[in-house]
């Protein structure tokens, strides 16, 4: 499977092994988008983790990502229909408590995220059924879609409820359904991903 590592060599190609090295300007602490907002790190959380939404920047619209459909209820309330077929890359399945649970790490103040207005316009996230929620806002947002599509990606629920430090879900491990798995987080030795055979794309 493709690999690619971070590390402080320069960048090269190792085509006998299939593997790619990237050399980057800073070490990588963790793959959590929450805990730190590193260029470099956020090159591999946005391919480790998905958002219920993508934008598609070419064609200038939103798309299905972990939610195939999606409505708006009234102005504070957006109601999402999520995939069944979609597996972390751990072997749980991905299921509307996932969402509840990474909305509640981004928005608990004892969390200690670095920009939590990015979120905490996001009152509740109500779970209608194993693959269906809707998400209440403070107050009315424009820019909600928006923002879920490119800042808001989804954790394993499961893993993280397991941790004694849930910032440890980046630093220690990064479970999630995007198309690459990181195999390595070491803030000496470098980042190593892997492709994730059981990616689907929406």
């Amino acid at each position: 499977a493709m690999a690619v590592v971070a590390c402080a060599t320069p960048a090269m190609a190792q085509k006998s092994k299939d593997l790619l090295r990237i050399a980057l300007n800073t070490s990588v602490p963790t793959l959590s988008p929450y805990d730190q907002t590193l260029d470099d790190a956020g090159f591999f959380s946005h391919e480790i983790y998905e958002t219920l939404v993508k934008y598609d920047e070419y064609n200038k619209k939103l798309i299905p990502g972990l939610a195939k459909s999606w409505k708006r209820v009234d102005n504070q309330t957006l109601e999402f229909e999520l995939r069944d077929d979609v597996k972390f890359n751990n072997g749980d399945a991905f299921e509307a408590d996932d969402v509840k649970a990474t909305h509640a790490y981004v928005t608990d103040p004892k969390s200690k995220i670095i920009y939590p207005a990015r979120y905490n316009w996001m009152k509740e996230i109500e779970v209608l059924g194993p693959h269906k929620i809707r998400v209440h806002t403070v107050q009315p947002t424009g820019t909600d879609l928006n923002i879920i599509a490119y800042r808001f990606l989804i954790w394993n629920g499961k893993v993280l409820g397991k941790l004694a430090d849930r910032a440890d879900y980046g630093r220690q491990l990064a479970v999630g359904t995007g198309p690459y798995k990181a195999t390595q987080i070491d803030v000496n030795k470098g980042v190593i991903v892997e492709r994730y055979d059981g990616f689907k794309s929406d």
